[in-house]
């Protein structure tokens, strides 16, 4: 959680007498359920203060690679109740809100075999710019959810150019655009390289790219995260060599 010491375990436990007693058999079961001391860098979501606002996330994938069963006259489930979207909720932390998304489920086992998801569980911020299923599949030809087949290094390098420190919500990237010159906005990603953002002419939709005439679009724009903000793009991007 979010950083352990003796103040904590003085709070739950008391003062004196049973108090303590009590607060120092609570606190060693509780750490060693949520896995010891994480640090002062981790975030910690029972300590968030916000609502319990959501945003969802269309679940696309499932719909797309669903093929219709011989039903002999019953009802279709997929047809009747279709696939459900995943709420995101904006007081939650980065890595709680990718895992339970099923749109997500590749890119979160790609940045699992990457090493890159326990940087989204700390404190932060960051700015995520997360791959569906169908684009993250592509990686992998002919493997449906094969992506962590790939190379951990081409992996790691291809994932961590979708992650950025640091909280640009889409009204503070148009407002970087405006002002940077020639319109044009360099992030510097978790690999370090940088990912380029500006405004796409006529339609004003803000596009990424590498640099290298390579260009994303986004699809669900800037929720925000207890540690960070969250996108949704259509494409993956490849890092610039």
């Amino acid at each position: 959680m979010g950083g352990c010491g003796a103040g904590r375990t003085g709070r739950a436990g008391g003062a004196r007498g049973r108090g303590r007693v009590f607060g120092l058999i609570l606190a060693g079961p509780l750490l060693m359920g949520l896995g010891g001391c994480g640090g002062n860098r981790v975030q910690d979501p029972l300590l968030v203060r916000g609502s319990t606002e959501a945003a969802a996330i269309p679940t696309v994938s499932v719909e797309r690679t669903y093929a219709p069963a011989r039903a002999y006259g019953l009802p279709d489930s997929i047809v009747a109740y279709g696939a459900p979207d995943t709420p995101v909720y904006r007081d939650r932390p980065l890595d709680e809100n990718l895992r339970g998304s099923v749109e997500l489920a590749d890119y979160v086992r790609g940045l699992d075999r990457a090493g890159l998801l326990p940087l989204l569980r700390e404190a932060g911020p960051f700015t995520v710019f997360a791959v569906p299923n169908d684009p993250m599949e592509d990686l992998a030809p002919g493997r449906s959810g094969g992506v962590p087949a790939l190379p951990v290094d081409t992996l790691r390098r291809t994932l961590g150019y979708t992650l950025v420190r640091g909280a640009y919500p889409e009204p503070v990237l148009r407002a970087m655009i405006a002002a940077a010159p020639g319109h044009r906005v360099g992030l510097r990603t978790v690999d370090g390289a940088v990912l380029l953002v500006w405004a796409e002419a006529g339609t004003g939709q803000v596009l990424l790219g590498n640099g290298g005439g390579q260009v994303n679009r986004l699809w669900v724009r800037g929720v925000p995260q207890s540690n960070g903000v969250l996108y949704l793009t259509q494409s993956v991007l490849s890092p610039p060599s």
